[in-house]
């Protein structure tokens, strides 16, 4: 079955995983993915050993397939992740380009103006709030502004093309920050919820089937090792070679 096939089989399984048992990784996925395949390759060569244990062959059977789901669940996971960083770095750009607008257009506006009230209390208005929402409000009826009264722009050299952009960069923003703030907030909690739970689906098969290994194994150091993370391994090993070169 593809990686998807694997993950819809085991979508139910998911979802039943209660909140409180909902493992994070630990280390990589592509590692933890890697090990459970060795640890598949190695248990069906010990497979007839394991019927002295509590652990049942279609539990190491299975490991494939967790494997497969917890594959789909990060890819899927990764790509909203990246989405959502790409348009970050778009709404990084319009955003700073969209306040030294405002600031601006608010500069020329405030001396324009000056010697009109009511278009004085429009601008007095339009500068309240700070906010990325407010900006994007404050470019659009700024723009307005200015096409509806040009005139006074152009008595202090305005460029009245700067007022074009000003309602491209809010119709932009505006699109953006809704992506940033909206639903892919929602779809990356949503998507790193189900990698999380494929990822306690297949160590809770992983743990149950290295600790019958090892107590299969446990008169024979070399194979019990085979029951167990190399990853992990090579972590402790790296500490303590980094304790004795302190001590």
């Amino acid at each position: 079955m593809s990686d998807k096939e694997n993950f819809d089989s085991l979508k139910l399984i998911y979802d039943a995983i209660s909140q409180e048992a909902i493992k994070q990784p630990n280390l990589p996925v592509d590692v933890a993915n890697n090990e459970a395949m060795y640890l598949y390759e190695i248990a069906t060569r010990d497979k007839d050993k394991f019927a002295s244990t509590d652990v049942d062959i279609t539990l190491i059977e299975s490991l494939p397939i967790r494997v497969g789901g917890l594959r789909y669940s990060q890819t899927r996971w990764t790509q909203v992740f990246a989405a959502k960083s790409e348009i970050e770095k778009q709404w990084s750009l319009i955003s700073a380009e969209g306040f030294e607008l405002r600031d601006e257009l608010l500069h020329f506006c405030r001396y324009a103006y000056r010697k009109d009230s009511a278009l004085m209390d429009i601008v007095h208005r339009i500068a309240e709030g700070s906010t990325n929402a407010d900006m994007i409000q404050d470019l659009s009826e700024l723009a307005m502004l200015g096409k509806n009264n040009p005139t006074q722009l152009e008595g202090v050299s305005f460029d009245l093309l700067k007022l074009d952009r000003a309602t491209e960069l809010a119709e932009q923003g505006g699109l953006l920050l809704g992506k940033v703030n909206g639903d892919r907030d929602d779809n990356l909690k949503i998507d790193k919820d189900m990698r999380d739970r494929a990822f306690t689906h297949l160590k809770e098969a992983v743990d149950a089937i290295r600790e019958a290994g090892r107590f299969l194994f446990w008169k024979d150091e070399e194979k019990a090792e085979q029951y167990a993370s190399a990853y992990f391994r090579a972590i402790r090993e790296k500490n303590k070679k980094e304790e004795a070169q302190e001590a």
